[in-house]
């Protein structure tokens, strides 16, 4: 058996121990861990039997949290709107499959695993130092996928090295985004080892992103930047806009002219024989996924335009493995989020989606009002990478369909996490007042 199998299974098995015997956060980073190396996408990982790492982490995770207790004053997880959201979705998935297509049980499945994890974040992640170690783990991750990224073989843009729901080139793309804006915080706000070796991972990184060739993620990569820079707070924003230059300084020196070939497809031209195929079938698939919702208002369950693409699109527009018929046997997935939801869970879906669009917008905005001196910095810095990142997806979303991308659950569960932060560290003060004058504070809180 290889040796990455054997350190693998030895540290997914430890992990898990120490999850019920130390703490549970070792559960939740078994769990990156696995997301992240994924054997059945590794070529070590064929000496593993069938296994379900990702689910049975996140299940032993919350199982390991039955004793933890949560810090004084923290609301309930169900409390929150984004968790409400998320809930509410999941459940009209499930009442969907009184009628939905084949494919719908997968999604199901897989976003019942997303409402697990949500609750594990919110639980575990409940200070400053989880935001960090969390933020940690996924730059390592995200470094881990920069190390395949060299190693790849054929040119062209990147396939199959991410891990799950992340495997194509734009969604590891915008994974790599986030990444790198989580990276630009644990810069600014950490010393020592920890902004030295974060320092190290970013050219990885970046050269991942630019070998996923990916247009949404670039242009999501941009806006989610400058809203990380509205929120940051504005001590540290000289040091965010010193990073970016070198970014870009860099980028302008090592991408290869293909990359810039793309990104500069970006704009379409009003000139049809200048539209790029890509683009064109875009907007192809758009009219057809509009129709279907017309036809279907309550929605059809998990990717049900891949299961109609062939009642509602020509032949040249559908896609088939090699030596396949296209005619009878090609597909259409989709290459927007909105329109995926739109689709497939109908008038409860979207409306679902604007609320939650809505919410999470309200929620960064409470984060923005944070006092970001002292010991808040960081917890500021943090929240400003939770924002970008999560403009990064919905921007990218817009060229493709992430539906199934679980960063994006992560940054939300973090959001709702942060939030909770904020009132906490907000109602500190006036809990403060309310302390008997005759009594003195405890030497706990006069160390913190």
């Amino acid at each position: 058996m290889p040796l990455a199998a054997i350190a693998f299974a030895l540290s997914y098995l430890g992990g898990l121990l120490l999850a019920f015997v130390s703490h549970p956060r070792w559960g939740l980073f078994t769990y990156l861990g696995a997301f992240y190396l994924h054997p059945p996408y590794r070529w070590w990982g064929t000496a593993l039997p069938e296994f379900r790492w990702s689910l049975v982490a996140a299940v032993v995770t919350a199982l390991s949290m039955s004793g933890a207790k949560l810090p004084p004053n923290v609301k309930p997880w169900s409390s929150h709107t984004l968790s409400k959201i998320v809930m509410l979705y999941v459940l009209y998935m499930w009442i969907q499959t009184a009628w939905a297509n084949p494919r719908h049980l997968e999604g199901v499945i897989l976003l019942t695993k997303y409402v697990v994890m949500f609750y594990v974040i919110y639980r575990l992640i409940t200070d400053q130092k989880g935001l960090v170690d969390f933020a940690l783990a996924h730059v390592a991750g995200c470094l881990y996928f920069g190390i395949l990224a060299l190693e790849a073989r054929g040119g062209g843009r990147l396939e199959y090295i991410g891990g799950p729901g992340a495997n194509d080139s734009n969604t590891l793309g915008m994974h790599m985004s986030t990444g790198l804006i989580f990276a630009a915080s644990l810069i600014i706000s950490q010393r020592g080892w920890k902004r030295w070796a974060v320092l190290a991972a970013v050219p990885f990184m970046a050269n991942c992103v630019v070998q996923a060739q990916s247009r949404g993620a670039f242009l999501g990569a941009a806006v989610g930047g400058m809203v990380y820079f509205f929120m940051a707070p504005k001590a540290y924003r000289k040091y965010f806009v010193m990073l970016g230059l070198v970014g870009v300084m860099v980028l302008a020196a090592r991408a290869p002219a293909e990359f810039w070939e793309r990104m500069g497809t970006i704009k379409t031209s009003h000139d049809e024989t200048k539209i790029d195929h890509s683009a064109e079938s875009r907007l192809v698939l758009a009219r057809a996924q509009l129709q279907m919702f017309l036809e279907h208002p309550m929605g059809l369950g998990f990717d049900t335009t891949s299961y109609l693409s062939r009642n509602y699109l020509a032949v040249e527009w559908l896609t088939a493995m090699p030596g396949v018929d296209v005619a009878t046997h090609g597909v259409r997935g989709s290459h927007n989020t909105v329109l995926t939801v739109l689709v497939d869970q109908g008038v409860p879906g979207i409306t679902l989606l604007f609320i939650g669009l809505v919410s999470v917008a309200g929620t960064m905005m409470r984060l923005k009002r944070l006092p970001a001196n002292g010991p808040n910095a960081t917890l500021a810095l943090m929240n400003a990478a939770i924002c970008g990142s999560l403009v990064v997806v919905a921007v990218s979303g817009l060229f493709t369909n992430y539906l199934k991308a679980e960063v994006q659950l992560w940054l939300i569960a973090l959001l709702v996490a942060s939030s909770e932060m904020v009132r906490l560290a907000d109602r500190a003060p006036a809990l403060e007042s309310q302390r008997p004058a005759e009594l003195e504070p405890s030497p706990l809180h006069r160390l913190n």
